[in-house]
């Protein structure tokens, strides 16, 4: 039986035995992408007012433009964001990906018009992310992480590359290059900087964004496990600016690994598979 997985990567059971550590082509179905995603589809999306993306607008060379968002411009790229939680087709097959992968997913449009256009420089996601190619073609260039394993808050824009990096992207053989057409699946693990632009045809394409339950995110949960302790609850001292800090620091870390000593395994598992369940449905707390 087909599955969103199975529509996405040509061997599901072993896809999701563990994540891919390099960028990876998959050959699937042009015409079943188009279920999901159509250039008339972008301008049913833009004309109607029931749906509405989580954010949309124009991009020429990674600058967000002033043009009025066109499935039909000649030089700007369509971003339709957040299509998730707002156009049916994407809105099933994400939450079926969601569940098969255990991690929430995000369904973004990019149209790009022919000739060589750009929408986004280089730049890196920090989430895993599946380029689904529906029309036209892209070209793909890719070089291994500059930082490795980003969390949400390690964006590319913030951190930037060095100078060296620009010079490697912009005279260097990438580490992994791709003309992707109708039909294939692009792989992207976190961290991976790429780029692309279109080729004389215009492109579509779907990018599943895998946002990622990190370790970091699991010991976040059990931190929270931490205002079951009376002790942890407690007040820290006054003049708190004139306390010995790694005096503090230290019977901080002493009290909160006694507290998670003493909690059974079975209670952390519960509390993680809770968590689990709630980001993948979208509603954990922020």
């Amino acid at each position: 039986m087909q599955t969103a997985l199975s529509r996405l990567v040509t061997d599901p059971d072993t896809f999701r035995a563990a994540w891919p550590s390099v960028p990876t082509v998959y050959d699937r179905d042009a015409a079943d992408l188009q279920q999901l995603a159509t250039r008339q589809a972008a301008r049913e999306i833009l004309g109607d007012p029931d749906i509405r993306p989580g954010g949309f607008g124009m991009v020429r060379d990674g600058v967000l433009t002033a043009e009025r968002p066109s499935a039909d411009h000649p030089t700007d790229t369509l971003v339709l964001n957040g299509l998730h939680r707002s156009y049916p087709p994407i809105m099933e097959f994400c939450k079926e990906l969601s569940s098969m992968l255990g991690h929430p997913v995000t369904g973004n449009f990019y149209l790009t018009p022919a000739d060589k256009a750009r929408g986004f420089g280089w730049h890196w996601d920090c989430h895993h992310v599946f380029i689904a190619q529906a029309e036209g073609a892209k070209e793909w260039r890719l070089f291994a992480p500059t930082f490795v394993n980003p969390l949400e808050h390690h964006n590319w824009s913030k951190i930037g590359f060095s100078p060296e990096d620009k010079l490697r992207f912009a005279v260097d053989a990438p580490d992994f290059s791709v003309t992707l057409r109708a039909g294939q699946v692009l792989f992207i693990p976190r961290g991976w900087v790429h780029a692309g632009q279109s080729t004389e045809e215009h492109s579509l394409h779907i990018t599943f964004g895998v946002q990622l339950l990190t370790r970091h995110w699991a010991l976040r949960k059990l931190w929270e496990l931490g205002e079951d302790s009376e002790a942890l609850r407690e007040a820290l001292p006054p003049n708190l600016g004139g306390q010995d800090f790694t005096r503090l620091a230290g019977g901080l870390v002493e009290m909160f690994r006694d507290s998670l000593a003493e909690l059974p395994t079975d209670t952390v598992a519960l509390r993680l598979r809770s968590a689990q369940r709630l980001s993948v449905l979208g509603q954990e707390p922020k």
